[in-house]
């Protein structure tokens, strides 16, 4: 029996419903209601579904509960699973920006007196406060930290957080066992990105690295120390559960461990990349990454209209902040970026997904909020708000661009965040908060595959409007915001 069945005929019973009349109500036969109760039937009608939620009474958190079931019996645990993670990562990026990572006092506090010999730690606690202070002190001298751990082993990790943010130069070299089946539920390699993408935010110049492995055997509770932290000066080994750790100081022993983490670096590929401030730099990043890009299976979340493909020299002549250092070689490399992204753009297809609420407000307001204030001079006039909406809609007409409006209650995206994925090449993220602006780049497939998959579903949800739909509210807003 199904959870759709299980839940259907609970409902059923506990609203007391007769099979035969409640049958009769929805327009299904009553063998056949019958079957999908008793779980003999799968039900894959959306459209009887419906009758028999509403048929049934159910309460939006019934019907979310049905709803549910029915989307795991439509395309399986695995799948499922992958759907509500991928949203849930979506999610929890709208508090990513809101933390403050400030380190106080320069000088680490010693809690170990460390000779030339090894020590044996004892205690979660211990653990800790040794890490913390191995960490610290090494960022306070330059030095870079290696690391063989696993992305969520989030106190380490939030150490190196709080004291990067401060001792920005320290590099962090980070190397990751992604599962090569993506783990029994699907998510595995998934929560690994959710925590990469976090550090790449709060730590400035770190590097993950990843290899495909089983966690379980190279972590589990049956290896002893698995877990490696390394510096010029230290070697760190934690056990499985973090509370116990050796320290070694030895150069020779330094040495062993920082040729086995080299020979590792070298059969690891690159997790993510990562590209900061919105100058010159990203536009010319945005050069290349086009140029090895053919925009042929693009999907695209941005609470905006996304729509600097469609800028010409003349608006970024006009609106860019004329303060920006090096303005003019900036507008040079945005007309250049955008003038090749248009191009490339029209011999593929885009489909993008929009904030219903953010694209109503830059139409009323000609403010970007996806992007940093500090990039331009004034918001869009009037007439340039419906030059550029009418562009969007040629582009809709030629077919070669897709607009997908959706409502703000079901967007999962913070207007901090933009998503471009394209099917088996890349994934790029752009962060923009309050005046920094960072891409992260990753390019392993099965985050990738997940991250589109999400995309093109929700892309093609009921609450979603198509083309012809989105592309009338475009029309409807721009003649009653902005006039004819």
């Amino acid at each position: 029996m199904s959870v759709l069945s299980e839940k259907l005929s609970y409902f059923t019973e506990q609203k007391d419903q007769n099979i035969a009349d409640l049958a009769k109500r929805s327009g299904i036969e009553r063998s056949t209601l019958y079957q999908y109760l008793k779980g003999k039937r799968p039900l894959q009608n959306r459209a009887q579904l419906e009758a028999l939620m509403s048929e049934l009474h159910l309460t939006p958190d019934e019907r979310t509960e049905v709803m549910e079931a029915y989307e795991l019996a439509r395309v399986g645990v695995k799948i499922y699973n992958r759907r509500r993670k991928v949203r849930e990562i979506l999610g929890s990026l709208l508090t990513v920006e809101s933390g403050s990572f400030e380190e106080t006092g320069t000088e680490p506090d010693s809690y170990f007196c460390i000779e030339n010999q090894n020590h044996f730690i004892k205690g979660e606690l211990e653990v800790n406060r040794l890490t913390n202070q191995i960490i610290r002190e090494a960022m306070i001298r330059g030095e870079e930290i290696k690391l063989l751990i696993q992305p969520d082993y989030s106190l380490l990790m939030e150490s190196l957080m709080l004291t990067g943010n401060v001792h920005k130069d320290t590099k962090v070299v980070q190397i990751i066992c992604l599962e090569g089946d993506s783990g029994q539920d699907g998510c595995a390699n998934l929560e690994s990105f959710r925590w990469v993408l976090r550090y790449g935010i709060g730590i400035q110049n770190y590097e993950p690295r990843y290899y495909y492995g089983k966690t379980a055997e190279h972590y589990g509770v049956m290896n002893i120390m698995p877990y490696l932290i390394l510096t010029e000066q230290y070697a760190i080994q934690i056990s499985s559960d973090q509370k116990a750790a050796v320290l070694h100081n030895n150069f020779e022993i330094i040495l062993y461990f920082s040729k086995i983490f080299e020979k590792m670096y070298q059969h690891s590929c690159p997790m993510m990349s990562r590209v900061d401030g919105f100058g010159g730099g990203q536009a010319k990043w945005g050069l290349d990454y086009i140029r090895q890009s053919d925009f042929s299976n693009i999907m695209e979340m941005s609470s905006g209209l996304c729509s600097i493909q469609f800028w010409d020299e003349r608006l970024i002549r006009k609106y860019i902040n004329k303060n920006i250092p090096d303005c003019e070689a900036m507008i040079e490399s945005y007309v250049a970026y955008t003038s090749l992204l248009y191009q490339k753009k029209r011999q593929g297809q885009t489909t993008v997904l929009v904030n219903a609420s953010y694209v109503e407000e830059f139409i009323r307001t000609g403010v970007f909020r996806e992007y940093p204030a500090v990039f331009f001079a004034e918001p869009v006039s009037v007439a340039d708000r419906r030059i550029l909406i009418e562009k969007i809609l040629i582009a809709l007409e030629e077919g070669w661009y897709h607009i997908r409006i959706m409502p703000e209650d079901i967007f999962s995206l913070s207007y901090h965040w933009e998503i471009l994925v394209q099917r088996g090449k890349n994934l790029i993220l752009q962060y923009a908060f309050e005046n920094h602006f960072r891409i992260f780049q990753f390019e392993e497939t099965d985050i990738l595959e997940a991250i589109y998959d999400f995309l093109e579903t929700t892309s093609a949800g009921t609450n979603v409007l198509d083309d012809r739909q989105s592309a009338a509210l475009l029309r409807k807003w721009s003649d009653e915001i902005l006039g004819s």
